[in-house]
């Protein structure tokens, strides 16, 4: 398991002091198997904001849209849709939409584009990505042994990263 707070964490926890780690790793493990670790460990931290998010909004966030540059990846997106146990929607061109959206947000303050129905026809999905039933059980146990990583690693966090 990987948890990926290389610079610190700011959300959903505001840890400065975090720092990131591979853990439960022996000598059998090879390369293929610490990169999906990595992949994985970003999902569980996506995982976490997002519960944040809908716990602030009251409601299940569900799809999940996704873009940018690792949005390019099916086994990326794959990956978020079985941690998150959410349908994945990526976004068409995915490394642009920021591009897009700056467009759509001076039309819309141009008025040459409407409000949400207007806006979101222009921005198309090129693929769905389903969380695989079968994960999900998995999924659950290492997420929550990812969250009590956190809890029982954060005062040595503190200790090894005062100034």
């Amino acid at each position: 398991m990987f948890t990926p707070w290389l610079t610190g964490e700011r959300s959903p926890i505001d840890d400065r002091n975090a720092r990131a780690g591979f853990h439960n790793l022996s000598l059998g493990a090879g390369r293929a198997a610490m990169v999906r670790a990595v992949l994985e460990g970003v999902a569980y931290n996506n995982r976490w904001l997002h519960e944040a998010v809908e716990h602030f909004v009251k409601r299940r966030l569900d799809p999940v849209r996704v873009f940018g540059g690792g949005a390019q990846s099916d086994l990326w997106c794959q990956i978020h849709a079985d941690v998150m146990n959410r349908t994945v929607e990526r976004v068409a061109d995915p490394v642009h939409t920021p591009l897009r959206g700056a467009a759509i947000l001076a039309g819309m303050a141009l008025g040459v584009i409407g409000q949400s129905p207007a806006a979101a026809a222009l921005t198309q999905t090129d693929s769905t990505f389903r969380p695989d039933p079968s994960a999900t059980p998995v999924h659950d146990v290492l997420y929550a042994e990812f969250r009590k990583l956190y809890k029982s690693q954060q005062p040595m966090f503190r200790r090894l990263n005062q100034p």
